[in-house]
């Protein structure tokens, strides 16, 4: 025998032993299918569901194969047995998943059996083909009462076109909720003859059936929009637009009718506006964002001083919404409207559509009104959008009258138009006093580097109020500077042309605020001065200094200064600066804390160092905080600092963290603290 042949053999027999192979499998698979069934022939709600699980798991491993059809053959005649009604229940439920025409035999002639009915028409709904439409269609005339009804929504559930006239004919039985069931059923049946029927419902029936035959015509209406005949849904949604239906329907029909109008949407929607039916102004209106082309919105911004104020509002809302300038004149004549509600409405729209062109409308009634009505207008000015928006806004600026330069100062300011910064340093030093503090507070967010020397500059030569506004601008530009262009160059720069000692002392306070490293040498120095309030003025800034470096100085403040209110700043001053982070181990910040112990002249302050010691996570903490649980001025502040340590120390140091709890337990009368030390007590029991 050839290579070749020989290889064809042993091919055809490996092929054979598959075929026997995986045969004998699918038979020996039957055979356990079957004995499963037989299992569930008594089965019973309430009872194990472990076999029908089992099952159910059989017939999904079993999905594609060609054991399925006698997986199905065997489900088939299960019901023809005298299994419960349970087990049968659930045969139909897996029929209607793996189930093919070939079942139908076996579930028709349950159709008409009350007591089955029900099970055997969900699954028929579910099966696909002629044979399963054509045992309900001849279900239909067999039965009655809650069966009939049952077969009807299946009978719709499948959308079965054959049935349209049987189900017209139900229409005038004499059980209604048959008839119902029946108009229902049509509605949801995509055929001519369908509509046909349901419009004869709706024209001469009353009561609950005219209510479904309606819903079911609205249903044949969408239908017929979804497929694109706009034309045959447009008519069914005017018919529905009658005065004599239900808001509900009329509500539905005007949606519908605006959605389906094509070429006479703009003309429909105006009708509806027209109309002074407030309810369906609303309706027409919400229905506006799905068909927002600018013809429309052109049309229907025209009807905007023709409406009720509620309806006028509303428009206004979804004009802005849809975004589209060709509603922009009549959003702005709205703005001059008597109603006041109708005015804040339009002044909200135009920071939307809005432009350039809308400045002077908005910068108007800023200055003009008050109330919700000037925040409306300010709102809108803050977020007009464009560049162009922003170029305009500083060149009027230049130009405008005081009020007017306050209300553009404000929207350089929440616009972030960092290019106004020349001209805010301008109007810094305008005659007008709000319109120098209202540049000095825009400049607060929007001035850099290049105008720090001239904020000093106005900052010694301002004084009261406006001197302290300076004080915040020039802070809040100085730590928007990186430390290594220097923060506070300028300042330090203006100190020794300084001779009024309260300029000196407001650049002083800046330095302190800035925290720039270089100022440090500045500061210690005041500490020396021989004016007082040059003492002053440098303490208040070391006590301000938002890193810990000058913790030392403050330290020999609070121990040597023979001035009480110096001691007590730059103590609470030198408490904050233990807390703040570092590179320091946690017993060097203890001993802060311990030298702020000593020194504390009342429990205020003491309080604040226990605070502070609470967010030390060590046993030294710990102590240090246990050794107050005695005083009764600190007690509660001791008790919760122990408690807040032992969560992080618990585990590293358990039997004297344990044994400081059990003190805090012992003495302490708060529930909460109670609570937490015994928690913290049984870990590791």
């Amino acid at each position: 025998m050839s290579r070749r042949l020989k290889v064809s053999a042993i091919i055809a027999v490996v092929v054979c032993c598959c075929f026997f192979s995986n045969w004998a499998n699918a038979a020996e698979d039957a055979n356990a299918f079957g004995q499963l069934l037989d299992k569930i022939r008594t089965y019973d709600y309430g009872k194990s569901r472990a076999d029908l699980t089992r099952i159910s798991d059989m017939i999904r491993q079993s999905s594609g194969k060609p054991e399925i059809k006698e997986i199905e053959k065997q489900l088939d005649e299960f019901l023809k047995s005298d299994a419960t009604y349970a087990a049968k229940q659930f045969v139909c439920q897996e029929l209607s998943v793996i189930g093919t025409e070939a079942s139908v035999a076996a579930l028709a002639p349950m159709l008409t059996n009350d007591k089955y009915s029900d099970m055997a028409r969900y699954a028929l709904e579910r099966i696909p083909g002629e044979a399963a439409g054509e045992a309900l269609r001849e279900a239909l005339g067999a039965v009655s009462g809650s069966a009939k009804i049952g077969i009807i929504n299946s009978i719709g559930v499948r959308g079965d076109k054959k049935a349209v006239g049987l189900l017209s004919g139900v229409i005038s039985d004499f059980n209604q909720m048959a008839s119902i069931s029946a108009v229902a059923a049509l509605g949801r049946i995509d055929d001519p003859c369908a509509v046909e029927a349901i419009a004869k419902a709706v024209g001469k029936e009353t009561g609950k059936l005219r209510t479904a035959a309606l819903d079911s015509y609205l249903r044949q209406a969408e239908w017929l929009a979804a497929k694109g005949q706009k034309d045959e849904a447009f008519t069914m949604y005017k018919q529905l637009y009658a005065p004599i239906e239900s808001l509900p329907i009329r509500t539905a029909a005007v949606r519908g009718m605006i959605l389906t109008a094509g070429d006479k949407t703009s003309e429909t929607i105006v009708e509806i506006l027209k109309s002074g039916d407030k309810p369906m102004q609303t309706v027409a209106i919400a229905t506006l964002k799905d068909i927002a082309t600018t013809d429309v919105i052109k049309a229907v911004a025209e009807q905007l001083p023709t409406l009720a104020t509620e309806q006028q509002i509303q428009l206004i809302a979804m004009l802005a919404e849809c975004g589209e300038r060709a509603a922009l004149p009549a959003i702005l004549a709205a703005a001059k409207s008597a109603e006041k509600t109708v005015r804040i409405a339009a002044l909200y729209a135009i920071g939307i559509l809005g432009d350039t062109s809308t400045l002077e409308v908005l910068e108007q009634a800023a200055i003009t009104t008050s109330g919700p009505e000037q925040r409306a207008a300010q709102e809108s000015l803050y977020r007009l959008r464009g560049a162009d928006v922003d170029r305009a806004i500083l060149k009027k600026l230049a130009e405008a009258e005081p009020k007017a330069r306050l209300e553009l100062i404000r929207s350089c300011d929440r616009r972030n138009i960092t290019a106004a910064a020349p001209e805010l340093m301008r109007q810094a030093k305008d005659a007008d006093e709000l319109v120098r503090i209202e540049s000095i507070k825009a400049l607060r967010n929007l001035a850099g580097e290049g105008e720090m020397a001239g904020l000093v500059e106005l900052q010694l030569a301002a004084s009261g109020t406006e001197r302290g506004e300076l004080e915040k601008t020039v802070v809040a530009v100085g730590r928007r500077i990186p430390e290594d262009k220097n923060p506070a160059q300028k300042v330090l720069a203006a100190i020794p042309t300084v001779k009024d000692l309260d300029a000196k002392c407001s650049l002083l306070s800046v330095l302190g605020k800035i925290g720039d490293p270089a100022a440090l040498p500045v500061l210690r120095e005041g500490l020396n001065d021989k004016d007082d309030k040059i003492k002053d003025a440098a303490v208040r800034a070391l006590s301000d200094w938002p890193t810990a470096e000058p913790a030392e100085d403050l330290l020999k403040v609070a121990k040597e200064s023979a001035n009480a209110v110096h001691k007590a700043i730059a103590l609470r001053a030198y408490i904050r600066l233990a807390g703040l982070p570092g590179s320091r181990t946690a017993e060097e910040t203890i001993k802060m804390y311990e030298e702020a112990m000593i020194l504390a002249p009342s429990a205020t302050e003491k309080r604040m160092v226990l605070a502070g010691l609470a967010n030390v996570g060590s046993i030294e903490a710990m102590r240090t905080a246990a050794g107050c649980l005695a005083d009764t001025e600190l007690k509660q502040e001791a008790e919760a600092a122990v408690v807040k340590i032992a969560y992080s120390t618990i585990q590293k140091n358990p039997q004297e963290a344990k044994e400081l709890l059990r003190k805090v337990l012992t003495g302490t009368t708060n529930e909460s603290i109670r609570e937490q030390s015994q928690k913290l007590l049984n870990q590791g029991k």
